[in-house]
């Protein structure tokens, strides 16, 4: 399978058309309003409300797709295309070095059809002795900072573009796997991105499977359910096939996660997920085996890392900062 840049815009604006649908929060309705519609833009009270909205929700790119007539988010418009653009200039350096290291991984979480550079990038890879090869790999070409590991990631930053990248060997949060890294690994396919000048073929899941990792990630990992988040799923889900996606979501126990993801949309967004709700999330999971192998491990680092559990159940959301 194959899959195109220029095919995930298209069926976007279907999927931001089918969100308005499901989605309560009025602003929310007011930004897909503005985005379907093309209104042009004012910087009134109203609409500076919308653009912190939008920014929290990671849609500020998506609502300014169009260029205003205003000169400040004109400006603000070129600032967010330029960060872009270097994001992806960056990101293929760092594909094309991965290629060349001749391991197994995919990109994954994001390239999302919602174009916004998002905070970091997400490498899957089969083991640690893969994740090493990759940074020996990166390090061939650029200078390269570990600035985290665990037993299942490790985290680097490259100085000179001043991106972070994650390996993972499995999706997880505090030790707790709660996605299958190997399914997703060899259900690939070819992403080709054809953006501001930059092209480039990209390993990514199949849309059943990032699927999967989105709901996943928000649900699980994050306990946060942004715009962006689902804008994202039901355009994955557009280009999935609902039979296959359907089993994948029950090979990964994540019905549950499903079911839950579409309570919140009743509020507004971004939605934290309660303390209830993440927890039927994670007993759900409890019948995989990869879930259940890592459990003693999430049990004895949770008092080291629950300052950081406890913070991030404060975070309103996660983005990256204009000055990236």
């Amino acid at each position: 399978m194959y899959l195109d840049s220029l095919r995930l815009s298209d069926v976007l604006f279907r999927s931001a058309r089918l969100a308005s649908r499901i989605i309560r929060d009025s602003n929310a309705l007011k930004i897909l309003s503005i985005i379907e519609r093309g209104y042009d833009v004012s910087l009134n009270s109203d609409f500076r409300g919308l653009l912190t909205y939008a920014y929290i929700n990671k849609v500020l790119s998506f609502l300014l797709l169009r260029e205003p007539k205003h000169k400040l988010l004109r400006n603000l418009r070129l600032r967010l295309l330029r960060q872009r653009s270097s994001f992806l200039i960056h990101l293929k350096h760092v594909v094309e070095a991965l290629d060349a290291c001749r391991i197994d991984y995919v990109i994954f979480k994001t390239l999302r059809p919602v174009p916004e550079t998002p905070v970091d990038i997400d490498v899957l890879v089969e083991s640690k002795d893969d994740a090493y090869s990759a940074i020996t790999c990166l390090r061939r070409r650029f200078r390269v900072e570990i600035w985290d590991e665990d037993r299942y990631s490790i985290g680097i930053r490259i100085p000179k573009f001043r991106e972070y990248i994650d390996f993972y060997v499995e999706p997880h949060v505090a030790d707790f796997v709660y996605l299958d890294s190997k399914a997703l690994i060899r259900n690939r396919v070819c992403l080709h991105i054809d953006e501001l000048g930059v092209e480039m073929l990209v390993p990514v899941p199949r849309p059943e499977l990032e699927f999967c990792s989105i709901l996943a990630h928000s649900m699980i990992k994050e306990g946060l359910v942004t715009l962006n988040d689902v804008i994202s799923l039901i355009t994955y889900g557009l280009l999935s096939n609902s039979d296959k996606l359907a089993q994948w979501l029950s090979k990964f126990s994540l019905n549950v996660a499903y079911g839950e993801f579409f309570n919140v949309l009743e509020g507004d967004l971004p939605a934290k997920i309660g303390h209830g709700a993440r927890f039927k999330v994670l007993a759900s999971l409890l019948r995989e085996k990869y879930a259940v192998s890592s459990l003693p491990y999430f049990i004895l680092g949770l008092g080291k890392r629950l300052n950081r559990i406890i913070e991030q159940q404060k975070r309103v959301t996660y983005i990256r900062g204009l000055e990236r």
